[in-house]
């Protein structure tokens, strides 16, 4: 199910989630999302961090990552200001599994 607004950030990851949304497959299996979402479950990382990592376009990286975050997959793990005064987000996994339990239709 997509994430409220308002909802607060997860404060640490949990070893194992359970995704009930038809919706959320075709976000998780896919390649690109999938090699973001691996990362994220060991390590804290900007999007600048996944475009060293994964050589993708940061403009892509952000789009798969609003995805993961619509998601409840990931989550804004901390924010720190960079040298030059920019709100950098560290973004997180929010599980170190994932599981599946669908019903269709």
């Amino acid at each position: 199910m997509p994430r409220d607004k308002d909802e607060k950030n997860f404060s640490s990851i949990k070893e194992e989630i359970t995704i009930t949304d038809p919706a959320a497959v075709p976000i998780i299996f896919h390649q690109k999302k999938e090699e973001i979402l691996k990362l994220l479950i060991k390590n804290d990382m900007t999007i600048i961090d996944l475009k060293h990592r994964t050589s993708m376009n940061p403009g892509t990286i952000k789009r798969h990552i609003l995805d993961l975050l619509e998601y409840n997959l990931i989550f804004i793990s901390k924010e720190q200001l960079s040298e030059f005064g920019v709100v950098m987000k560290f973004y997180r996994a929010v599980a170190k599994r994932v599981k599946f339990k669908l019903e269709w239709p």
